[in-house]
């Protein structure tokens, strides 16, 4: 896969490896509409803060203290917080915008607790209960949750759970169930789905191609994100390419999806040679 040479971190999501740095996998994602970006400044302000906790963090008197030392610093210094209005902006997604302007999603600005938190010894795990996307840390007197979309407070797993139910109507069986850990692969998976429905909403086709390309390799087994490859290379203008894509879908589609794909490789095959 020469079209990610440059992104190292992502290959290693695609190659199963364990201890990818999502921060970087983040940024590389982002490099894809920002060409120019430059991660140093991005990795200068989190180091910047893990120096200025470290010594905090040693005098705190417990895992408790700890975590609020965290979430004061994340929300009073670099001002992160959740932005419910920025649904159709990329920047959102971006992590070097995110701290540019300490708006983000929940899954961006907790990236941003996540490998500082790590850095600095307080062992918070990614909880992804969409469409929310919490940390967690175990203490002795049981799991603390941070919603660090959400004011970046503090709960108890019961209060966790209560606002959980209250904003989804999902049964509270089901809720603590889905209180796991996510996987590094599911948290990537997550932040392009975003960017994918983000891109397709506003019909930047080019942009939705490049995020479908990620999904597709990042879970070849799926034929949802092959079908969804061969569409958007065909609508971001690459009809030659996606002929090719489209008849591969055909032969495994569900029969149900066949006129739709048919359509799509009619049109293909109308638009490949204005191309050349």
């Amino acid at each position: 896969m020469p079209q990610f040479h440059n992104d190292p971190q992502f290959m290693r999501l695609v190659r199963r490896e364990s201890d990818v740095d999502l921060i970087l996998a983040a940024l590389e994602i982002a490099r894809d509409e920002q060409p120019s970006v430059r991660f140093e400044p991005t990795l200068a302000i989190l180091k910047k803060s893990v120096s200025r906790l470290t010594h905090p963090i040693t005098q705190a008197g417990s895992e408790v203290e700890e975590l609020k030392l965290l979430v004061r610093y994340m929300t009073e210094e670099l001002g992160l917080r959740g932005d419910s209005d920025g649904c159709d902006d990329p920047d959102v997604c971006y992590l070097n915008k995110v701290l540019e302007t300490g708006r983000g999603l929940p899954i961006t600005v907790s990236l941003i607790y996540l490998w500082v938190a790590n850095r600095l010894g307080i062992s918070v795990e990614p909880i992804s209960f969409n469409p929310h996307f919490l940390l967690r840390l175990q203490t002795d007197q049981g799991y603390l949750y941070v919603d660090t979309f959400d004011a970046a407070q503090i709960m108890t797993e019961r209060e966790c759970i209560e606002l959980l139910h209250g904003k989804s109507q999902r049964p509270i069986s089901e809720i603590r169930r889905a209180l796991k850990p996510a996987d590094e692969i599911s948290i990537i998976t997550r932040l392009l789905h975003h960017l994918k429905e983000l891109f397709g909403r506003t019909e930047s086709w080019n942009a939705a191609w490049k995020v479908q390309h990620r999904l597709a390799v990042l879970i070849p087994g799926s034929y949802r994100e092959r079908r969804d490859l061969a569409v958007m290379t065909l609508r971001a203008g690459r009809a030659g390419e996606a002929i090719g894509l489209l008849e591969r879908c055909m032969r495994t589609c569900p029969q149900n999806e066949k006129q739709y794909l048919q359509q799509h490789l009619r049109q293909a095959y109308r638009e490949a040679p204005l191309a050349n």
